[in-house]
């Protein structure tokens, strides 16, 4: 009969020591599996992410592409159906019509507003034509209307010529023409009308300003003067005047165009000077003492004239 003796066990034996090194190694390979899953989780909406944005991108391109074809082929249409407008004999311009010129010619106008017969309407500016023909100097204001589809009517108002101005510039003296309102509108030319009264003694450097006689110079009390006289007085009216000079030291000297005697304003109160005149050339004809007269003062007193040569009443 056999005797069995039982192994003696430690506490540090291999079986023993194997157990926790094994839950470590097992329990760190399911940490290894979590993270690796954690890992992949992560990563995963990033990659959809990005194939979602590409194919956003490639979304919007196509999209782009057939904006760009459907321009591009309604501006092909229209250009071509422009092209085929300016080539159309119903815009054709057949009829002009130019009413209000008297100095300034018809040519003129037509070239200053770029007419021509045949021309297409579809390229004509009104507006810009108008401005054109404002440009020329004898024309106040331009309208011009277009009369669909083929005609353009044209109506011109030119300045009126009240009197002239001898311009002294340097050395140089320039007859112009002014409107009642003193501005200076055109140079007289030769073979144009020149029976108006003139006004002498203006400087361009001190009686002008922005083409027109400067506000509250003797320039500009001249052509007031000349507005009095152009209210028709039998005594008075303004084609009896053949000059008024302007003298900065002596005022305002008018000349009549049949007497060869000066009238002297001075420098202020010209309404009731010139009323004054009237009196006093009333008298003269009236008396038959004109013929004698050398020189009218109207500025001798405040209320009182000199006459030369004569006696006067007053």
């Amino acid at each position: 009969m056999a005797i069995y003796i039982p192994l003696k066990t430690s506490s540090h034996s291999p079986s023993t020591r194997a157990k926790p090194g094994k839950n470590k190694k097992s329990f760190s390979w399911l940490f290894r599996r979590k993270k690796n899953g954690l890992d992949k989780s992560r990563r995963q909406p990033a990659m959809v992410t990005g194939a979602q944005r590409l194919w956003k991108w490639k979304r919007l391109f196509r999209g782009a592409v057939l904006v760009g074809l459907l321009v591009a082929i309604v501006g092909m249409g229209i250009w071509s159906a422009t092209l085929l407008l300016f080539k159309s004999t119903i815009f054709q311009l057949t009829d002009i019509k130019v009413t209000g010129t008297g100095v300034a010619t018809q040519r003129q106008i037509l070239d200053l507003a770029g007419l021509q017969q045949g021309g297409s309407l579809l390229r004509f500016d009104a507006r810009a034509a108008a401005a054109r023909i404002e440009s020329h100097p004898w024309v106040e204001r331009a309208e011009v209307k277009t009369n669909w589809p083929s005609a353009v009517e044209i109506t011109v108002v030119e300045h009126q010529p009240f009197a002239l101005v001898n311009l002294e510039e340097a050395k140089e003296r320039r007859l112009y023409y002014i409107n009642r309102s003193g501005r200076l509108f055109a140079e007289a030319g030769l073979g144009q009308e020149l029976d108006f009264p003139v006004i002498t003694g203006i400087r361009s450097d001190k009686d002008v300003e922005a083409g027109r006689l400067a506000r509250g110079t003797l320039a500009d009390a001249a052509c007031s003067l000349l507005g009095m006289a152009a209210k028709g007085n039998a005594i008075l009216p303004i084609q009896a005047i053949s000059e008024i000079h302007v003298d900065q030291k002596q005022g305002l000297i008018l000349y009549l165009v049949d007497r060869p005697f000066p009238v002297y304003f001075g420098v202020d109160r010209f309404p009731l000077k010139y009323n004054r005149l009237i009196k006093v050339l009333e008298q003269l004809y009236a008396k038959k003492q004109v013929d004698g007269v050398k020189e009218i003062r109207m500025d001798y007193f405040d209320d009182k004239v000199l006459v030369t040569g004569v006696q006067v009443d007053g």
